[in-house]
């Protein structure tokens, strides 16, 4: 059994796209096929290679996830148990930089490579706070007049267990009187 499963895994792992292992995979068991695809219905896989911090991400299928910009390194950048349930969830930096910052993906892990997309927008001046709950909350701030760091818009991102999405909180004006009243 061994001898059969090694050969094939490595087969398997040769093939770039996702379809390819389909196409594949379907010849040798359809219906244990149907039952996984049926399982990763709308999750995306993530695989990423030891010695570095890309990801490779591979949507659901007839999903309509494109990267925003298709010349960026898909890369961790923070690593986490986002929504307090003791599976390690990526934050993942998307590219397409501007003046509101750079796009970032959070995917929280289902299962093995397995993860649901939970917030997909732009983030500059990331900072994390772990709630009581074990919630994460993602901040992100930006100066409101150029090259004026006394007033900076702070924008909070919570996790939704309903909608099971990260969702704005809050949003809010820190202004800096350097001691004045």
């Amino acid at each position: 059994m061994k001898n059969i499963i090694i050969p094939l895994l490595l087969i398997i792992n040769s093939f770039q796209s996702e379809q390819a292992f389909i196409a594949v995979a379907k010849k040798l068991n359809p219906e244990q096929l149907d039952k996984s695809i049926n399982k990763q219905d709308g999750l995306f896989i993530l695989i990423k290679k030891n010695s570095e911090d890309f990801v490779r991400i591979i949507p659901p299928k007839n999903s309509k996830f494109e990267l925003p910009d298709s010349s960026a390194k898909t890369e961790a950048f923070k690593y986490g148990d986002f929504n307090a349930d003791g599976k390690k969830d990526i934050l993942v930096y998307l590219g397409a930089c501007g003046t509101g910052g750079c796009m970032y993906g959070l995917f929280l892990n289902q299962y093995k490579n397995y993860y649901k997309l939970a917030y997909l927008d732009y983030l500059k001046n990331v900072e994390f706070k772990i709630e009581k709950n074990g919630l994460w909350t993602i901040k992100s701030s930006e100066e409101i007049e150029p090259y004026n760091p006394s007033k900076i818009q702070i924008t909070a991102y919570k996790f939704d267990k309903k909608t099971y999405q990260y969702k704005l909180d809050s949003k809010y004006l820190y202004e800096d009187k350097g001691g004045k009243q």
